[in-house]
């Protein structure tokens, strides 16, 4: 069966129920970003993304994939609850983690090839001494497992500790790390075994019900349960694409026609580089600044998480740059191409800001925020201090009109139009990003 999810502001993960419990399963699907989400020009193929999926009544049973460079992802889930396996899109070279993690006396370690070659996996020690090679030569399937009962070449137990599995094969390597809990030396240092060589594996009662998640960098996280399925699977799911500033604060984005832009106001207090950007407090001293600072809408810190901070131009234009890499400032034409995608100046307002008067003084029945761009009547500093939350959006852009103006963008909560006009660069508003 084909299961395909998009989500929207809320965040969604996906369960799976298997009937087959003494065979393997494979999940497998394309994940997509939220490219058309809003008013974007469609959704891309999300790569890179981590794929796991948990046996709820087992959290030891866990499988695991990366997307492809076409978002594509397949997972095998072994239904003896042994190992795990599935190490990416379909023909990807990959080594699982090792199955159990922590554990005493043995875990299976499964890897996955693209096509037949010839293959080594070794075992080593934090010092990069080699303990033992489990497989070497060639192998004609593209999966396999192995088992490791944590002795060395000589068939002597090792001690508890981390340990480096690697695969090498097909001009590649890659390698993980194990924990072996509970070491088998004998208290003589003799390095006789305690273990039989074979895997033990205690004895649990089986489910048929798995969590998926979707997670990865500058990815909102996807989780939830409850999808039943009675063979192999196909799951396709949207994720919504994030941004993440030098201080950690994760920002949603959205997609508008060509352009991805942050949904969401700026609240980094350091440029690019880590440096930081003075907070000024004092309203005389804010009016006389020529170099880059920001402030708190009423100086009172409780506003930031919901309308960002205030900035004024200088930190805009600093050369340390306030966005991440990969982002930055839109310039004015790039606000009036936003502008223009929905629709003109005479209703893009309508379109951009946030639906109902949670945070707008007034809001007509036409304001549905179409866009996702979702602004926030966060107001602004000026000369007298702390002015029109409730009531006006403020943006700047990073063009400047002459040596002491510089352009930004306004919306209102009485229209449904945005204004664009020059002002002065001393004063704070918000700022959104655009991605590069």
């Amino acid at each position: 069966m084909r299961f395909s999810r998009m989500i929207g502001s809320t965040a969604l993960c996906l369960s799976i129920t298997g009937s087959v419990l003494f065979s393997q399963v494979r999940i497998e699907g394309i994940v997509t970003d939220n490219g058309a989400e809003y008013l974007g020009s469609g959704a891309e193929p999300a790569a890179g993304v981590l794929v796991e999926v948990t046996d709820e009544a087992d959290p030891g049973r866990r499988f695991s994939g990366v997307t492809d460079n076409l978002g594509r992802y397949s997972i095998a889930i072994p239904g003896t609850g042994i190992g795990e396996n599935g190490s990416g899109a379909p023909g990807a070279f990959g080594l699982s983690q090792n199955f159990p993690n922590p554990f005493n006396p043995s875990t299976v370690i499964a890897y996955q090839l693209s096509r037949p070659a010839d293959i080594r996996i070794d075992v080593h020690d934090l010092l990069g001494r080699r303990v033992k090679t489990l497989l070497s030569g060639f192998r004609s399937e593209t999966e396999g497992q192995v088992v490791w009962n944590a002795t060395d070449a000589s068939g002597r137990c090792v001690p508890a500790g981390v340990y480096i599995y690697s695969l090498t094969a097909e001009g590649k390597s890659v390698s993980r790390k194990m924990l072996l809990i509970d070491g088998g030396m004998s208290p003589s240092g003799t390095g006789l075994s305690k273990r039989s060589a074979s895997i033990r594996m205690p004895a649990r009662a089986m489910s048929d019900r798995y969590r998926v998640c979707f997670s990865g960098m500058n990815i909102e996280t996807l989780e939830q349960a409850g999808i039943t399925i009675s063979g192999p699977t196909v799951l396709d799911v949207t994720v919504r694409r994030t941004v993440t500033d030098i201080d950690g604060n994760v920002y949603r984005t959205v997609r508008i026609g060509n352009q991805w832009w942050t949904a969401e106001n700026l609240r980094t207090v350091h440029y690019r580089n880590g440096e930081p950007i003075p907070n000024v407090t004092d309203n005389s001293a804010w009016s006389s600044l020529t170099t880059g600072a920001y402030c708190d809408y009423e100086n009172n810190s409780d506003n930031v998480s919901t309308y960002g901070r205030l900035y004024n131009w200088f930190a805009v234009m600093d050369s340390r740059n306030l966005a991440p890499e990969g982002w930055h400032v839109p310039t004015d034409a790039e606000w009036q191409a936003l502008i223009n995608t929905l629709g003109g100046s005479s209703v893009a307002g309508g379109k951009m800001k946030e639906e109902g008067t949670t945070h707008w003084s007034f809001s007509s029945e036409t304001v549905k925020n179409e866009s996702g761009f979702t602004a926030l009547p966060a107001g602004g500093r000026f000369f007298g201090g702390s002015l029109n939350m409730g009531t006006d959006a403020f943006f700047w852009s990073s063009s400047e009109r002459d040596a002491g103006n510089a352009w930004r963008v306004n919306l209102n909560y009485l229209h449904l139009e945005t204004s664009r006009k020059d002002y002065f660069k001393e004063a704070g508003f918000s700022v959104r990003l655009v991605r590069d």
